[in-house]
């Protein structure tokens, strides 16, 4: 991407919403260009038993990494915020979901919105909420646990 200061810049992209937002990622910039919306990806089964809800699309692409074909079986929403943590409600509420899983990052703001969206969980009957932090600990978050993980390997 050029400006007017006809510098490049290289960034990884993930799209944001259905109305053509993309978040993009580097070491010095993170921000979205278009409406910053949750992003949903299909699971492997047209009606899925689970879904995932991740805070940020690495910690997504982070988890699925370990997914022997890429893919959960469930369905997964990336909130890319947690300003839109409301926002994959319409999609779960009275889906048929068995299992919830959440990916919320080690730290305050994590920690509220697990409780949130475990609130929501049990109105919707027979939702069981997993949430998947012990996972990660003593990382702040999916990505930055596969990173060392990486970083050790390497």
């Amino acid at each position: 991407m050029a400006g007017k200061s006809k510098r490049h810049f290289v960034a990884l992209a993930f799209p944001s919403g259905e109305d053509g937002g993309v978040e993009l990622r580097n070491l010095y910039f993170k921000g979205c260009i278009g409406p910053k919306d949750i992003t949903v990806i299909r699971g492997k089964h047209d009606k899925p038993e689970e879904f995932h809800v991740f805070e940020g699309w690495p910690d997504f692409v982070s988890a699925v990494a370990d997914q022997q074909d890429w893919q959960f079986n469930g369905d997964a929403y990336v909130l890319n915020s947690l300003s839109l943590l409301d926002r994959p409600t319409p999609y779960i509420q009275g889906y048929g979901y068995k299992r919830a899983y959440t990916w919320m990052d080690n730290d305050t703001a994590g920690y509220a919105a697990q409780k949130v969206l475990g609130d929501f969980f049990k109105s919707q009957g027979g939702l069981v909420h997993y949430p998947m932090n012990d996972r990660y600990l003593p990382h702040k978050d999916v990505n930055a646990a596969r990173i060392h993980k990486l970083t050790l390997e390497g």
